[in-house]
C-alpha cells in the first residue's frame, strides 16, 4: 500500500481537531494549564508560595534594572514581569521557566530603539515624517506585537526544528559578545555622563567606548562614588557573603542583596537630596497603575523586522534550553513547539499593555528551581508580588538614583562574560563548535546581536556542510562472528577475503565524489590483492557497503550507486550493501535500482553480505548471469 504524503497527514490530523476527542486533545495541549490544574496537588502548594514569593521581591529590582538597560524608564520592566509570566503560565509546559525580562533580549531591544531614533541618518526625512516623533515605548510595543507574530507563525509551520541549528555554542558566543554592548550602555549613567548616539552597520561598540573615553573629563564624581560603593557592596555580596549564606540552612532563598541597595540608596537620595545637591540623576517619577491598552504602531514594522526576527530567536533559545534542563532533572516533558507558542502569545497579548519582548531568566529560572518550585502556580504568585509593586510601592522609588540600577546591571552581566571558558572545553572537545563560537562572538561584536544570531545559524549549517563534504571512510576487519570494526581503531580486527567499507553520511549531492573515488580506490585494491596471475583476474570479487550510517540519499546518491555498479562490473566486481534501512531500500525500489542491478540483494547485515558474496563470486559466472541469492 502506498505510503500516504505529508500533506494529507497534516489534513487529516487537523480534521481530528473537529471531533469531540480530538478538540478535547488540542485545547489540553494548547492551554496546559487546564490539563495540570485539576491534578495539582496541594501538598505542593506552600512550595510554590515560598518559591513565588521569593522571585517575586528578587525581581523587583532586576525587572527595574533591566529596564534601564533596554533604553526605558524601569516602570516598564515591572509591566514586563507581569503581564508575560501570568499569559505564560497558561500556555507554558515548562513547570520551572521564569518568564520575564533577560539582560540579552534587552540589549537587543535597546538596539531596535536606537536604530529606530536614528533612521534620518539612512533614510530621507520626507520618507520618514510618518515616524517623526515616535517614541521609545511605541517602538518596543510594536516590536514586542512583531516578535510575537514571528514566533506564533514559528510555532505553526513547526520551526521549533529548524532551530536547532541555534547551537550552545552560537548562544555562549552571542551572550558572551552582548554583554559588552550593556556593560558599555551603563558605564555612562555610572559616570554621569552621556554620549553621542550612532547608528551603523558596524563598529557600533568601539565607537562607543571611544565617546566614553573623550567624555571621562566631564565625569559626576558624586554619580561615580556612590557607583562605585554600590559596586563594591553588591561584588563583596556576591564574593564573599551570599557563597556562605547558600552553605547555611536557608541556602535556597537568595539574599536580597540588590532589594537591600535599592532601598538604602532610595532613602539616602530622598533624605540628602542627591539630585539637587550632588547632581545625581534619579529615575524621577514611577507612576501608580497599570497602562491603559492601546494598539502598537505597524507602520514601523518595515525597519525593525530583522530585530524582531533575532529577539524571537534568541527568545526562544534561551526559554527552550531553560526549560529542557529543568524537565530532565525533574522527569516531566517539555513540548518545544507549545513553549514558541506560549512565547508568541505571551508577547502578541502584553505589547497591548506598553510590554517589551520578554524570555526566560536564566538567574530568575535558577532560583525559582532552587526555591522548591512545583508549577507555574509560583509564577502566578510572583506577578502578585509584582501587582503590588506596580499598584502601592512604585511611586516611593522616584529617589532612587538612576546609577545604582546601572550598577545593579554590570553586576549582573559579569557571570555571562565567563561564557568565554566555554572555548576551552571546546577546543578540546569539537573544533567545529569551537569555530562557531569564534566566528559569532567576532560578527556580534563587530556588527550587531541580530547579525550575530544570523551568523551563528548560518556557520553551523555551513559546518555541517563541511563535515558532509568529508566523511570519513573506513575499512572494516572481523573482531567475532557477526561484529566488524573499523580496522584502525581495533587492533584485534582481522582483514575479510572481501573488503567491507562504511561511509559514515548520507549518500548526498555535497559528498557522491567522494564516495566514488573511496569505492573505486577499494576496488582496485581488491584486484591488486588478487594478485597478477591471469586466472586470478578473470575471478569475481565483491566488495560490502556498511550503509547502517546512511538516513537519506537524494536523486545524485542514486545515480552514484548506478554509477559505482556499473565501474565495477567491468572490473567483474560486486558491489553489496548490508544494514540499508527499509524507507532507502524503498526508495532504491521505487528508483528502479532492482532492475538496473541484476543481483542487487539488500543484506540485514554484514556478516549475511558475506556469505551471499561467497555464493555469488563461487558461481564465475558472466556479470549478466549472476542470479539473485
Amino acid at each position: 500500500m502506498p505510503e500516504e504524503n505529508w500533506v494529507l497527514k497534516k489534513v487529516r490530523t487537523f480534521g481530528t481537531a473537529f471531533t469531540s476527542a480530538g478538540f478535547k486533545g488540542a485545547v489540553t495541549r494548547r492551554i496546559p494549564i487546564v490539563k495540570w490544574l485539576p491534578k495539582y496537588q496541594k501538598s505542593n502548594i506552600l512550595s510554590d508560595i515560598i518559591a513565588g514569593i521569593t522571585v517575586g521581591v528578587y525581581n523587583v529590582p532586576q525587572a527595574m534594572s533591566y529596564s534601564t538597560l533596554a533604553g526605558l524608564p524601569p516602570v516598564y520592566g515591572l509591566y514586563a514581569s507581569f503581564f508575560p509570566p501570568l499569559l505564560y503560565a497558561f500556555f507554558g509546559t515548562s513547570n520551572h521557566t521564569s518568564i520575564g525580562v533577560f539582560s540579552i533580549t534587552c540589549m537587543m531591544v535597546n538596539k531596535c530603539i536606537q536604530k529606530v531614533m536614528h533612521l534620518d541618518d539612512v533614510f530621507d526625512e520626507d520618507a520618514l515624517s510618518h515616524i517623526k516623533n515616535i517614541t521609545a515605548v511605541e517602538i518596543v510595543t510594536s516590536l514586542c506585537l512583531l516578535t510575537g507574530i514571528v514566533q506564533s507563525v514559528m510555532a505553526i509551520i513547526r520551526c521549533d526544528k529548524m532551530m536547532k541549528f541555534l547551537s550552545n555554542p552560537a548562544i555562549s558566543a552571542i551572550t558572551f559578545s552582548s554583554c559588552f554592548f550593556g556593560l558599555f550602555s551603563q558605564i555612562p549613567k555610572m559616570l554621569g555622563i552621556s554620549i553621542p548616539s550612532r547608528d551603523s552597520r558596524f563598529f557600533n561598540l568601539y565607537y562607543n567606548i571611544y565617546e566614553i573615553i573623550m567624555n571621562l573629563h566631564e565625569t559626576n564624581m558624586a554619580t561615580l562614588t556612590l557607583s562605585l560603593s554600590c559596586l563594591f557592596f553588591l561584588l563583596a555580596m556576591k564574593l564573599w557573603v551570599e557563597p556562605k549564606l547558600r552553605k547555611s540552612s536557608c541556602g535556597n532563598i537568595p539574599f536580597p542583596t540588590e532589594l537591600i541597595t535599592i532601598v538604602t540608596t532610595t532613602f539616602l537620595s530622598y533624605y540628602f537630596d542627591f539630585e539637587k545637591r550632588f547632581g545625581i540623576k534619579t529615575i524621577h517619577t514611577v507612576p501608580r497603575g497599570f497602562p491603559k491598552p492601546d494598539v502598537p504602531r505597524f507602520d514601523i514594522w518595515q525597519y525593525i523586522i530583522i530585530d524582531a526576527i533575532s529577539i524571537a530567536v534568541v527568545a526562544y533559545a534561551v526559554t527552550i534550553s531553560m526549560g529542557q534542563i529543568f524537565s530532565k532533572k525533574h522527569k516531566y516533558r517539555v513540548d518545544s513547539n507549545q513553549e514558541l507558542l506560549a512565547l508568541g502569545i505571551a508577547n502578541i497579548a502584553a505589547s497591548f499593555f506598553s510590554v517589551f519582548p520578554t524570555s526566560a531568566s536564566l538567574s530568575r529560572t535558577l532560583v525559582n528551581e532552587e526555591c522548591g518550585a512545583k508549577s507555574q502556580i509560583a509564577s502566578l504568585i510572583s506577578c502578585f508580588c509584582i501587582f503590588i509593586v506596580i499598584t502601592f510601592i512604585g511611586p516611593l522609588l522616584a529617589s532612587l538614583p538612576s546609577c545604582v540600577l546601572a550598577t545593579i546591571v554590570t553586576v549582573a552581566v559579569r557571570s555571562l562574560l565567563m561564557n568565554c571558558r566555554d572555548l576551552v572545553k571546546l577546543w578540546k572537545f569539537s573544533k567545529h563548535d569551537f569555530y562557531i563560537w569564534i566566528f559569532t562572538a567576532f560578527v556580534t561584536l563587530s556588527a550587531d546581536i541580530a547579525e550575530g544570531v544570523a551568523a551563528g545559524i548560518l556557520f553551523a549549517i555551513f559546518t555541517i556542510a563541511i563535515q558532509s563534504q568529508q566523511p570519513s571512510i573506513k575499512h572494516l576487519g572481523q573482531v567475532r562472528p557477526n561484529d566488524f570494526r573499523a580496522m584502525n581503531h581495533y587492533g584485534v580486527a582481522k582483514d575479510t577475503s572481501f573488503r567491507i567499507i562504511r561511509f559514515d553520511a548520507p549518500l548526498i549531492f555535497a559528498n557522491v565524489d567522494k564516495f566514488l573515488d573511496n569505492v573505486r580506490d577499494a576496488a582496485a585494491d581488491t584486484k591488486h590483492r588478487k594478485g597478477s596471475n591471469e586466472s586470478d583476474n578473470d575471478d569475481w570479487g565483491a566488495i560490502i557497503l556498511d550503509c547502517h550510517t546512511w538516513i537519506y540519499t537524494d536523486s545524485m546518491g542514486i545515480d552514484a550507486v548506478q554509477e559505482i555498479d556499473e565501474d565495477l562490473k567491468n572490473m567483474k566486481i560486486l558491489i553489496l550493501f548490508a544494514n540499508l534501512k527499509s524507507s532507502l531500500r524503498r526508495q532504491y525500489e521505487t528508483a528502479g535500482l532492482l532492475n538496473h542491478i541484476s543481483y542487487l540483494q539488500f543484506y540485514p547485515s554484514i556478516q549475511d553480505a558475506l556469505e551471499s558474496a561467497h555464493q555469488l563470486v563461487a558461481t564465475q559466472k558472466s556479470f549478466f548471469d549472476v542470479e539473485k541469492v
